[in-house]
């Protein structure tokens, strides 16, 4: 992180057309950063403040925090990438949450985004495909002209297939299904480990009520990183959840690719991207002839790209 400019501090508008604020809502976290001249100078965490996640409320206290530890000066313009900001009310709910949430005053600028334009600008791309493969998943693309094509997207309960959650859901029920295989053997055993350290409990017969009464994604979601640390390790049945997941994903960019009159590159971002399956999904995709980036950094950080192609 760079060094902090002098100002603007609280209360303190007189280079605020200078800043930009840049918020990642994710389905876990929430990262915000504040820009000057496109240079991070300031950076706050929080958990979701994502309504599709969180109450309302909830969302509403995460963003206060982000931005009073920003110290935004009033009128300082933001980026805010989401899930769910699928159309034009969506972009405008979620605009009016953050300018209630801080100090920025009500003529400040908020650009709302579905959070796949912040994984596209972050790889330098205005034009592409972008892979959000974390909590939850979505491929949403944009060609040279504007068009755009999107594929999943549709949250937990009717799809999100390959993301995070998906592969906690998956690695649950796939123990739940080998203790109820007294032939199983030992394959599953480590899996099996795995998860009941997880979800804090000793049989697998404890998992019914442990899923259903603690219901959080992002909780469930956790189960994605040890999994694929496991499918890494050459453990198989852990390799077979983590390639599967890994087609369901380049399936969602298959389907966006398919349907785009040029060849476009793509961009792959989320807590899954430099795991056993985002490395499969590259492979997958390479295979297909198309070019694609394993983001290394944070999505926020291709707010100021966004911020320079918005409309005026």
């Amino acid at each position: 992180m760079s060094a902090e400019p002098a100002g603007p501090g609280p209360g303190d508008s007189r280079s605020a057309g200078e800043f930009l604020v840049g918020l990642d809502i994710g389905g876990s976290h929430t990262r915000g950063i504040l820009f000057h001249g496109g240079t991070p100078v300031r950076e706050a965490p929080a958990g979701s403040a994502n309504v599709q996640n969180v109450p309302a409320e909830q969302a509403h206290a995460c963003l206060r925090s982000v931005l009073s530890q920003l110290h935004a000066a009033p009128g300082t313009p933001v980026v805010a990438g989401s899930g769910g900001v699928d159309t034009a009310h969506d972009a405008a709910r979620l605009a009016g949450l953050i300018r209630s949430a801080g100090c920025l005053g009500p003529s400040a600028s908020v650009t709302a985004v579905h959070d796949t334009r912040l994984i596209l600008a972050a790889g330098a791309h205005t034009s592409g495909i972008a892979l959000i493969a974390g909590t939850g998943s979505v491929a949403w693309g944009v060609d040279t002209s504007g068009r755009e094509v999107r594929a999943g997207g549709w949250g937990y309960l009717l799809g999100d297939e390959g993301s995070g959650y998906w592969i906690g859901r998956e690695a649950v029920r796939r123990v739940l299904r080998r203790s109820q295989q007294p032939a199983a053997g030992n394959a599953g055993e480590a899996l099996t480990r795995v998860v009941l350290e997880h979800a804090g409990v000793t049989e697998p017969a404890d998992l019914i009520g442990a899923f259903h009464n603690h219901p959080d994604r992002p909780h469930w979601a956790g189960l994605a990183q040890p999994v694929c640390e496991l499918a890494a390790s050459g453990d198989a049945v852990a390799s077979e959840l983590a390639a599967v997941a890994a087609e369901h994903l380049a399936e969602l960019v298959l389907t966006v690719a398919g349907a785009m009159a040029e060849p476009l590159p793509v961009v792959v971002g989320g807590g899954l991207t430099g795991s056993a399956v985002g490395l499969h999904v590259a492979a997958l995709l390479r295979e297909q002839g198309l070019s694609v980036t394993l983001l290394d950094r944070e999505p926020v950080l291709g707010a100021p790209l966004l911020a320079r192609c918005a409309p005026g």
